[in-house]
């Protein structure tokens, strides 16, 4: 009897698991912006912008996933028409001219204008459209993977891996710190001419270096008694007596890394692979179905465990599809104008550079689109949903301005705040969850030294993030 009843005990609990499996059939939708396969400096060079850019301007690649279940997704498939329906009942012209087009709304039909300081300038039927989608996804527990790739980020790990493993194996210079540091100094200080030596493979790592060396000894020079630049010149000049290790000695061989000088999708694989594994435990049993937007190659997800996937989608047919948009082009823009207009005053080198304070001057439906916002994006369970690239300055800025807005416990609270104050608030705890991110990639640094005794191996055996 006893095994008569563990067999029935073992029938039941798999047929649980099927309908658990059955029930956890998940549809993922994928879109991005400002994907960019080459890069080229500007003609004429541009201090601001280095590389040359499309006309949206993102110094980062931004990628969004939704992951929608089965049995839910007609029913938000029918909603989202309702709040597309409603919003275009405000805007006959622009009706009449997807119509025409047999075209769907996308997120730049809603934010081409009137977004010059984010979401708070935003008009309000576009606040009232977004707030409903966001209100939407969260009713239907919809989850969401955002993240982001430097451009610039790719460029460094394409011309100097190689160099950072050495630090990691020969020095005591953390490596992790060697590529934050030097990408930040190469998106927004470098001189035109180490950004043509990085964009040239044919010029090899050591004189590279000689180059990069010579202009951080430039910006030491140039800012002395710049109180601050201070910590960042004691790493300079740290950095470049690492430096010299290569430099000096010949018999140090540094090859060139065999990382294209192309956007690097192995970065967007390790992003979706994190999300997707801790999903996975400790409960296995998820099907997912993924589907592309145009333009994203889907031999890159081949070998995730994704059970079906369809590549070359027209958003048109996917409600899906229109969500990620709208999502995706947001953020996109959001992450754009943040950046720009808390970029370094080369004029003005001592100087902080704080954001504008009317990113901060919301009304109540622009605050409760950012809390709502928040919920989705960043309020979650998992540890993953929101990835962040080893240069993480951009993403983080946007990461800490919706969390600061979201922490006050409603409207009447987070106007009770000058908006000078917000500034200050906001530029501090971006101080502060950027020491936590350097600490952070310091800790995974030693964790990886004790698992796989180096950084290589652990990066090479795909169990570490790639620089």
């Amino acid at each position: 009897m006893g095994e008569f009843k563990l067999l029935v005990e073992l029938f039941e609990k798999s047929e649980q698991l099927g309908k658990r499996k059955k029930e956890r059939m998940n549809y993922l939708f994928m879109d991005e912006k400002g994907p960019q396969n080459s890069f080229k400096i500007t003609q004429p060079f541009d201090k601001q912008n280095k590389l040359s850019y499309a006309n949206d301007n993102m110094h980062s690649y931004v990628a969004n996933v939704i992951q929608i279940d089965k049995v839910v997704y007609e029913l938000i498939e029918q909603e989202y028409n309702q709040i597309v329906e409603t919003y275009l009942s405000s805007r006959k012209q622009l009706w009449q001219s997807l119509k025409n087009k047999n075209k769907e709304l996308k997120g730049l039909d809603l934010l081409k204008s009137n977004f010059e300081y984010g979401i708070a300038s935003m008009k309000n039927n576009e606040v009232q459209f977004y707030l409903a989608i966001f209100k939407m996804l969260n009713k239907f527990e919809v989850d969401n993977l955002l993240f982001m790739i430097s451009k610039m980020s790719i460029i460094t790990s394409s011309r100097l891996t190689n160099f950072f493993y050495f630090l990691d194996e020969e020095t005591d210079f953390s490596p992790y710190i060697a590529k934050y540091v030097l990408t930040k100094y190469a998106e927004i200080e470098a001189s035109k001419k180490v950004i043509e030596a990085l964009l040239d493979k044919t010029l090899p790592t050591r004189p590279l270096l000689k180059l990069i060396k010579q202009d951080l000894n430039r910006i030491i020079n140039n800012n002395q008694g710049n109180m601050r630049m201070a910590r960042q010149l004691v790493i300079y000049q740290q950095l470049i007596i690492s430096m010299d290790r290569v430099i000096n000695d010949h018999k140090i061989k540094l090859f060139e890394p065999e990382l294209k000088l192309s956007f690097d999708w192995n970065k967007v694989k390790w992003a979706f692979d994190l999300w997707m594994t801790e999903q996975r435990y400790p409960d296995d049993n998820i099907e997912w179905i993924l589907f592309l937007d145009e333009g994203i190659p889907s031999d890159i997800f081949s070998s995730l465990k994704i059970n079906k996937i369809e590549e070359s989608c027209n958003s048109r047919d996917y409600v899906g599809l229109q969500i990620t948009d709208m999502i995706v082009v947001l953020i996109g823009k959001l992450v754009s104008q943040i950046t720009a207009n808390t970029r370094y005053d080369f004029n003005k080198p001592d100087k902080r550079v704080l954001l504008n304070e009317k990113y901060f001057d919301l009304n109540e439906q622009q605050y409760n689109l950012i809390t709502e916002l928040n919920k989705f994006l960043l309020d979650k369970k998992t540890n993953y949903h929101f990835v962040n690239d080893a240069y993480f300055d951009e993403s983080l800025l946007i990461q800490v301005y919706i969390s600061y807005i979201a922490s006050f416990d409603n409207f009447e609270q987070y106007k009770s705040v000058d908006l000078s104050d917000h500034v200050e608030r906001y530029f501090l705890n971006f101080a502060k969850k950027s020491e936590e991110k350097y600490y952070e990639g310091m800790k995974h640094e030693l964790m990886t030294r004790v698992c796989f005794s180096s950084l290589k191996k652990g990066i090479e055996e795909g169990l570490v993030r790639p620089l």
